[in-house]
């Protein structure tokens, strides 16, 4: 018996210290791409899935992240996405919806970068700032400074 009050509690007190949401969501006719986070006090996950209106596949994930930045391009039934989730290294992924395939990233690095330069209008001088690579630009660095690519991606998807 006091093993059961002792799981009571404990559950009620997790279900008190868990969270899981959607950072970021980017739909197309080919499906609709997802970054997850799933926490547990204060360790998270970040996972990258799609959804197909069928079905739900994980793409990718990574313990010990937090969404700082997160970007999906399309083209056609196959997307490219970009997660910073800061203490952990950037997530870079391809994937073809219509054959449930991952694809070489570097087929789809090109589109995903015109993407969000178009999309945060980024300057030039913030490319040259961070060596022209716009996924420097979108990576916080953990120093402390804020940075204009997370506080842009936290206006538009942070709730």
């Amino acid at each position: 018996m006091r093993w059961m009050v002792t799981f009571l509690f404990l559950a009620v007190l997790g279900c008190g210290l868990s969270r899981e949401r959607t950072a970021y969501s980017s739909a197309s006719p080919a499906g609709e791409i997802q970054v997850r986070e799933k926490c547990f006090l204060s360790k998270c996950t970040v996972e990258v899935v799609v959804d197909n209106g069928h079905h739900v596949d994980r793409i990718t994930g990574k313990h010990d992240c937090v969404t700082m930045f997160a970007h999906a391009a399309w083209s056609g039934s196959r997307v490219a996405v970009f997660v910073d989730g800061g203490a952990c290294s950037p997530i870079r992924v391809a994937y073809d919806a219509a054959s449930g395939r991952g694809l070489d990233f570097k087929i789809a690095e090109p589109w995903l970068r015109t993407s969000i330069i178009e999309q945060y209008l980024v300057t030039p001088s913030e490319l040259r700032a961070n060596s022209g690579d716009v996924f420097a630009w979108a990576t916080y660095p953990g120093d402390g400074q804020p940075r204009r690519s997370t506080e842009a991606f936290r206006q538009r998807y942070r709730h």
